[in-house]
């Protein structure tokens, strides 16, 4: 039955993720995928080696179109080589390859403008989702549906909003919301375990968000941090980059803050399983126990995440003053993100605790008067 899952998963993802290159995002320029089929020379740019330095060459392949209008055809492609390894597309024949394709009357130019990745990444795919299914049985499919809804909101929701220029903060915090309830309720099922998960993973990140938000503004925080939000500056100026480095910050600080909700109230539910006696006071004091220990291995594993996600940078600013480097704008931004985020870690425990053991203990309470009166009548 498992195998039979998994097949009936990976079909489905094959199928909805199969690259589609032959997408014209311009009137005459296409993108295909291509396999290098030989080296047909190589010689050196003398020219551009006077002007720059290193080894500047330019490579002659034969490269055959795998699909798109021109599928089947195969075509000699001119490849730059700068001695840059940021921009050199070294190939062998083999290699898979993007094609950028422009047609110009009866001619085509085409350039390499990428290698094909897509295949390693849908294996690579294709074994999490299989041990996810094998490992995790039924709760590993929902987990797997809850991940495609969060997918899902993100790209088509909160990516639209915001290219249409809806209010960034109230949109990112009504569809982690969303996410919130949908993941919980999906994985947890209908009961108050997930209401408490559920409230204290949306108050955990509103904190977040608002912190953050405030930090952003009070520092101030450009938005434009990285590589990718310049190029998406140069191209849309009109957009919010404060707020959209805002909404980027709760996106990144959701799974952290639902993983400890859902922890804090699923250990509330177990022992007041074991024990139906405990008190709300004692629920919540247990649940207060859990959460300490989780937030502390939880807002570690968020910095870490952050840390390791711009490691090249520190490496750069290694020598310079640790005043200069704090104050580096991409450096602050990712600092703020941590921080911001281990703070909604933090706060979502008592709100989760409080939560869990008020539910669980006033449930039972009223359980217990329900009972002892019905008993009283029969008497």
């Amino acid at each position: 039955m498992i195998q039979r899952l998994i097949l009936s998963v990976l079909f489905v993802f094959l199928n909805f993720l199969s690259p589609v290159y032959a997408h014209t995002h311009e009137e005459n320029v296409q993108y295909a995928s291509g396999i290098v089929q030989s080296i047909v020379s190589e010689t050196q740019n003398k020219t551009l080696q006077e002007s720059f330095g290193g080894n500047q060459a330019i490579q002659t392949l034969k490269v055959k179109i795998m699909n798109g209008d021109y599928k089947g055809k195969t075509v000699e492609v001119q490849n730059q080589l700068t001695s840059n390894p940021a921009y050199d597309i070294k190939v062998q024949p083999g290699d898979r390859v993007v094609l950028d394709i422009e047609k110009n009357g009866s001619h085509l130019d085409i350039n390499i403008s990428d290698r094909e990745r897509f295949p390693s990444l849908l294996i690579l795919s294709g074994i999490f989702i299989s041990l996810l299914l094998i490992i995790g049985g039924m709760k590993g499919l929902k987990s797997l549906l809850s991940l495609g809804i969060t997918s899902s909101l993100v790209l088509f929701i909160l990516i639209p909003a915001i290219l249409n220029k809806f209010p960034i903060l109230p949109v990112t915090i009504a569809v982690a919301a969303l996410s919130t309830v949908l993941t919980v309720f999906i994985i947890g099922g209908f009961n108050l375990k997930s209401v408490a998960a559920c409230i204290g993973t949306f108050g955990g990140v509103v904190s977040a968000g608002l912190i953050s938000f405030l930090i952003i503004k009070i520092a101030p925080l450009s938005g434009l941090h990285d590589q990718e939000s310049i190029i998406l500056w140069s191209s849309r100026p009109d957009l919010n980059f404060t707020g959209l480095l805002a909404s980027a910050m709760i996106i990144g600080a959701l799974g952290a803050i639902m993983d400890v909700g859902i922890s804090i109230a699923s250990s509330i539910a177990e022992v007041k399983s074991v024990d139906n006696s405990l008190t709300v006071k004692q629920l919540i004091k247990s649940g207060l126990n859990v959460g300490k220990d989780i937030m502390g291995a939880m807002s570690n594993t968020l910095i870490l995440a952050y840390i390791g996600s711009f490691l090249p940078l520190i490496l750069l600013a290694a020598n310079a003053p640790l005043f200069k480097l704090i104050n580096l704008n991409s450096i602050a931004t990712e600092i703020t993100a941590a921080v911001g985020g281990s703070i909604g870690i933090i706060l979502s425990v008592p709100i989760t605790a409080l939560t869990a053991g008020y539910l669980m203990g006033t449930k039972v309470s009223i359980n217990d008067s329900i009972k002892s009166y019905v008993e009283q009548n029969k008497e």
